[in-house]
């Protein structure tokens, strides 16, 4: 996602071992600049890079060390992101999935994806969403509680952060939620959880608690019974 932001509550911190380098730690309880990184996605290989707020983005070391030391892109700085719910794993360029060690810093030495590999996002720049498919954009249906994703205008929905999850508001304070039919609905008294998966520059899939992707139908419903990311249920946002 160029240009956007994401708090991973993860912090740049001075090794006494190696002090030419900078290691990233996940050992702090309060989010500020420091754990403010630069998500960007690269548009031919849809890998992730990690950038500092100094301009540095996150590098794989020697023994699997992380650090934010590069000054370009470059195949080490690039992550594979696999989305799982409300946390997320990356696995870096030597094939390994970065865990958090006893010390707090990160390095990517495991084989497997186990609760010292789950991390947590938080978008912090995008408190306001707009969605536009491959057919138009998402807007309250004219006479229904449903939405449409095939119109020529735009509504504008709220994000909330949950934990991981995102609760997306409509307009007079009701929620989105996904009725029995599939459908869409946008009038829910209460929220209902939604996970936000960006797998492409400048798109994001809306994935629902019950695992399917939100999509727009070919009568141009918005739904949440996609089985899996395609042209019908990636965003521009």
């Amino acid at each position: 996602m160029q240009g956007g932001c994401a708090a991973l509550t993860w912090t740049s911190t001075q090794p006494p071992p190696n002090p030419g380098g900078v290691s990233i730690s996940a050992n702090q309880d309060v989010e500020t600049d420091m754990e403010t990184f630069q998500m960007e996605i690269d548009p031919e290989s849809k890998k992730t890079m990690f950038r500092t707020n100094g301009g540095s983005y996150w590098t794989l070391v020697s023994h699997g060390e992380i650090q934010s030391t590069a000054t370009e892109v470059q195949p080490e700085t690039k992550f594979d992101m696999e989305w799982r719910g409300p946390r997320l794993v990356l696995k870096a360029s030597n094939g390994k999935y970065v865990c958090t060690k006893k010390n707090g810093h990160l390095s990517a030495v495991s084989d497997s994806a186990g609760d010292d590999e789950l991390f947590l996002m938080k978008l912090i720049n995008r408190p306001l969403l707009i969605l536009r498919g491959e057919s138009g954009f998402v807007c309250h249906h004219k006479s229904s509680n449903t939405l449409d994703s095939n119109r020529s205008v735009y509504d504008i929905f709220t994000l909330l952060f949950s934990d991981g999850a995102y609760h997306i508001q409509s307009v007079g304070g009701r929620f989105w939620y996904v009725a029995p039919s599939g459908a869409v609905c946008s009038d829910g008294e209460g929220p209902q959880d939604f996970f936000l998966e960006f797998l492409e520059h400048g798109r994001v899939a809306i994935k629902t608690a019950a695992g399917g992707y939100v999509r727009g139908d070919q009568g141009g419903l918005l739904t949440g019974d996609g089985a899996r990311p395609d042209a019908s249920s990636l965003w521009e946002y």
